[in-house]
């Protein structure tokens, strides 16, 4: 026999005997495919994935901190999971413990990102692909529970295409943080156990499934409560009607008792605290032996885990006597959420509502749509076994348990990922309303046309799924910022290669670096142990540019990396380059605009001048040539601890300006919901790239039509941009105020203070960021 013929041979025979096993593995053929939609579809339609940071602080925040965890993550530290390690003079190590979560999700991101030692692009791709294969194998898990539930794959397939397609679900499904993907992971993957021991009884894998869920992350404990509660007193119940009714009922009763407390929902109960109990004592075992090197003594409560949890509890006053946000606020976000998780993205934006992350309260149409379910649930719930109504009882009560102990937590914009598991409550509502009306039109007309229902449902999921992960990818994009983000990835990466193993000082200013509050620069130069920028180390980060101090990196741009430098020295030169230079802008603040980052100087000045306890400082930056006048710019909020320095007698402090041509900047100090300490508004000169923005966008318009009407200047309108052009022109043709009346087609939709008078008025300044003379034209944009 010739080897070919004999390895088909063996091929057919081996095809013959695994027939059995090929049949019970085409059950897993439909979610498998549906994950690899998914994956692709995120992969594909979401972004710009070459990149790591969005321009949006949440993930910034959180999935720099993750990484942090992860990259220090080790047993030359006793696997502690610490924020930050600092190596002192000595050779001892000092930590920021962050021991509140399990192990196990920060253990899979170092999996997925040690084989990169110092390939920092590579390690942050890895990252963000182990979120999207979680996002992915939660669908996968929550289809099987699904066709479990409801006996349908269409009804399956179209529910969880429709749940996941929601904002909070796709806009997080890249986020490297533990709280949100993976805890969403770990939740399907319970859920799953869940509904094979209540269709099979096998309690076994429920346990096994629910300690895997656990290494991960704690929301489990918000699903296992629903599902404990009601189970554990469907029992109860049942047991005390037959006590009762019994003739013997102290006898009955020992015997109820007894079985209650051998009951599998109170076992999975007790099991579930004391695993987790486990992973939290070997957190906190490591962080007090942490805590304790630095020769310390501290009591339980001061544990920064243990605080960290007595502060979400709200059982501590460092919110500055604001405990949490007021029931009836925190029930309106609650619909808010629901209403923006059962209503995928791409029909929301087509029925014109804009679910903003940020936003403060519910739109109308978040409760119109939890109403709706309401009502789909009731009609539903008619197409299941009475069995299987924990279940979806469980799903629809998990985002709410989980809320409920947050509730300290919710006036945190930066914790909208807190919404992720209302994902759960759209699953089982849009399962409940597909099968209810499968089995409505089964009963009244005929099962091919329920059958055509849900697959018609299962193919409009598909697209609709897809042109959510679209729009939400194309949300909060700053033009130019994935340029930038990569060449200074790249310029951290060569940094890193060379510090590697050394100890490390920071100046303050590479805080500003990006918006993930320094733990992204830290996770960039991990491997490496960061002195306080007092000491002398090995080698110093600075943003600040100056070849006296043995620079070791002439051709970078935002990182310069130094030998053995006194930072106090790169600080008084930095300033007396400042003090050099006319600033831009005077005020509280000296103001200087310094390549692409504002640099604020301030003396004399003290740590404990009044301004530097002050909340926020604010910078608002408007794009050349945008079309989005006075309420449209590039905002951010930062603290002078994020990246500011006190030395001698001043204070100095870096931002950063996006890689965009900018018109305008308006930058400032407030204090948080009251007054304006202090602004300043900046005009930089037109550089080239603002020049070819306005000259490209003069173009596109002038060459749009012609102008709606002409005068001293050309008039041009398009939707509801109104475009003033005129060539040739100079500063002498745009001088003083323009005005501009509206006059709407009904006046009842002015404000109250505007009808009497019949329009609006919507005069202005032809300057920046409005209107900017140029190259011999005059172009001013209004909207």
């Amino acid at each position: 026999m010739k080897p070919p013929d004999a390895i088909i041979h063996i091929a057919m025979l081996s095809f013959a005997f695994s027939r059995p096993r090929l049949a019970e593995w085409r059950g897993w053929l439909p979610p498998l495919a549906l994950a690899l939609f998914m994956f692709a579809a995120l992969t594909a339609l979401g972004g710009d994935r070459g990149h790591f940071y969005r321009p949006v602080a949440n993930h910034d925040f959180a999935s720099a901190k993750a990484l942090m965890i992860a990259e220090n993550l080790s047993p030359r530290h006793n696997f502690l999971l610490a924020l930050q390690i600092w190596m002192n003079e000595d050779g001892g190590f000092e930590y920021d413990p962050y021991g509140r979560f399990p192990i196990g999700g920060f253990a899979l991101i170092k999996a997925a990102i040690a084989p990169f030692v110092d390939d920092i692009a590579a390690k942050l791709l890895a990252a963000r692909l182990l979120m999207l294969a979680m996002f992915s194998g939660a669908a996968a898990l929550s289809y099987l529970a699904t066709a479990r539930i409801s006996g349908s794959r269409s009804v399956a397939l179209a529910a969880v295409l429709f749940a996941f397609s929601g904002f909070y679900a796709i806009y997080h499904a890249d986020m490297v943080f533990n709280e949100a993907v993976m805890d969403m992971f770990g939740a399907a993957l319970a859920f799953h156990g869940m509904a094979v021991f209540v269709q099979e009884g096998r309690f076994r894998q429920l346990l096994l499934k629910t300690c895997a869920a656990l290494l991960i992350g704690w929301h489990v404990y918000a699903l296992l409560l629903p599902f404990i509660a009601i189970g554990f007193g469907g029992e109860a119940l049942a047991l005390i009607r037959s006590a009762l009714s019994s003739g013997e009922r102290m006898k009955a009763t020992r015997s109820a008792a007894f079985a209650l407390i051998r009951s599998r929902y109170a076992v999975l109960a007790a099991a579930a605290i004391l695993f987790g109990s486990a992973l939290l004592a070997f957190n906190f075992a490591n962080e007090y032996a942490a805590v304790a090197g630095r020769g310390e003594r501290i009591s339980l409560t001061e544990m920064p885990s243990v605080d960290s949890a007595l502060r979400r509890f709200g059982r501590t006053d460092d919110y500055d006597g604001k405990i949490g946000t007021a029931w009836g606020d925190f029930f309106l976000r609650q619909f808010y959420r629901a209403g923006a998780a059962l209503a995928p993205h791409s029909l929301v934006r087509a029925a014109g509502y804009g679910f903003s992350p940020l936003e403060p309260a519910s739109p109308p149409l978040a409760p119109a749509l939890c109403g709706a379910a309401a009502a789909c649930a009731a009609l539903g719930a008619l197409a299941f076994a009475r069995r299987y109504r924990i279940l979806t009882a469980t799903a629809i009560l998990f985002g709410f348990c989980w809320a409920i102990p947050l509730r300290y937590n919710t006036f945190d914009y930066q914790h909208i990922f807190e919404g992720l598991p209302y994902a759960a409550l759209a699953l089982a509502l849009f399962a409940l309303a597909l099968a209810g009306a499968r089995r409505l039109l089964n009963e009244r007309i005929g099962e091919p046309f329920g059958r055509g229902l849900t697959l018609a449902a299962a193919a409009v999921s598909a697209p609709v799924f897809a042109l959510s992960v679209f729009q939400v990818g194309q949300m909060d994009r700053i033009p130019g910022e994935a340029g930038r983000e990569k060449a200074a990835i790249a310029e951290f990466s060569a940094i890193r290669k060379t510090v590697n193993g050394k100890r490390v000082a920071l100046s303050p200013d590479i805080v500003r670096f990006s918006r993930g509050e320094g733990y992204e620069t830290a996770f960039f130069l991990a491997d490496s142990f960061l002195a306080d920028d007092g000491e002398t180390a090995d080698y110093a980060v600075s943003r600040h540019r100056d070849e006296s101090f043995g620079l070791l990196t002439p051709d970078n741009r935002f990182a310069f990396l130094y030998g053995p430098t006194d930072m106090s020295e790169l600080y008084r030169a930095e300033r007396r380059w400042l003090e050099s230079q006319e600033p831009a802008a005077r005020s509280a603040f000296d103001v200087h605009l310094k390549g692409d980052t504002l640099r604020y100087l301030k003396s004399p000045c003290a740590a404990d001048d009044s301004l530097m306890r002050r909340d926020s400082f604010f910078l608002h930056v408007y794009e050349a040539a945008s079309a989005g006048g006075l309420d449209e710019f590039h905002g951010e909020n930062f603290h002078f601890e994020q990246g500011g320095k006190v030395f001698d007698d001043a204070c100095m402090m870096i931002a950063d300006l996006p890689p965009y041509p900018i018109a305008a900047i308006r930058t400032g100090q407030y204090v948080p919901g009251g007054e304006r300490l202090w602004e300043v508004f900046i005009t930089p000169p037109l550089d080239a790239d603002a020049l070819a923005a306005y000259e490209s966008a003069y173009q596109e318009i002038a060459s749009s039509g012609e102008p709606a009407a002409r005068a001293e200047f050309d008039l041009y309108l398009d939707g509801d941009i109104l475009a003033y052009l005129k060539e040739p022109c100079d500063e002498s043709d745009a001088r003083g105020r323009f005005f501009l009346s509206v006059h709407p087609a009904d006046p009842r939709d002015l404000p109250a203070d505007m009808r009497e008078r019949g329009h609006e008025s919507l005069n202005f300044t032809f300057a920046p960021p409005l209107g900017a003379v140029f190259n011999g034209k005059c172009m001013a944009l209004r909207r």
